[in-house]
């Protein structure tokens, strides 16, 4: 994963310095990329892999085509920019709820897993959920199926929720 982290941040820096930015700081690092705060206060990405790199893009770019900025009252990032080159998207921050992370969403074919491992994932996801919040991720899921997105990846630090006083 280090090896990841650091070039990840070369290409962050890449991207920064042909846009008249800098990265400002770290807002978070996973198994598909690692996203850090530009100093015109937008999120930049840069994924690790280009096959998890154009799925994001992609679903971005859709929901960016058809203006949606909110999802079942979730908040959606808004794509603001993207380097093919770079594998770097660049979004606006939203604050919960919202819905984040679209590396494992599929646009226009869901995946060809078998109904028994979709069964088995799903029931792992809704095991991270109260039944409230459950209900909530999957219109949030329906929302999206109608742009043409699959999402898999549904985790609390994925679909966040308010935070409860």
């Amino acid at each position: 994963m280090e090896e990841h982290n650091k070039d990840a941040d070369q290409r962050l820096q890449a991207y920064c310095d042909g846009r008249q930015t800098a990265l400002s700081r770290p807002l978070g690092h996973g198994i598909d990329g690692t996203v850090w705060e530009s100093s015109r206060q937008s999120a930049l990405k840069a994924l690790y892999r280009v096959e998890t790199y154009d799925r994001e893009r992609e679903c971005y770019r859709r929901l960016f085509q058809n203006d949606v900025a909110k999802l079942a009252g979730f908040h959606v990032p808004q794509l603001l920019d993207y380097d093919n080159s770079l594998y770097v998207i660049e979004m606006t921050i939203v604050f919960p709820p919202c819905i984040l992370d679209f590396g494992k969403a599929y646009v226009d074919q869901p995946p060809d897993f078998s109904a028994e491992a979709l069964a088995e994932a799903e029931e792992a996801e809704r095991e991270l959920f109260s039944d409230e919040e459950w209900k909530q991720v999957r219109l949030v899921r329906a929302a999206l199926r109608r742009y043409g997105i699959h999402y898999f990846d549904a985790r609390p630090s994925n679909i966040m929720f308010p935070r409860r006083p």
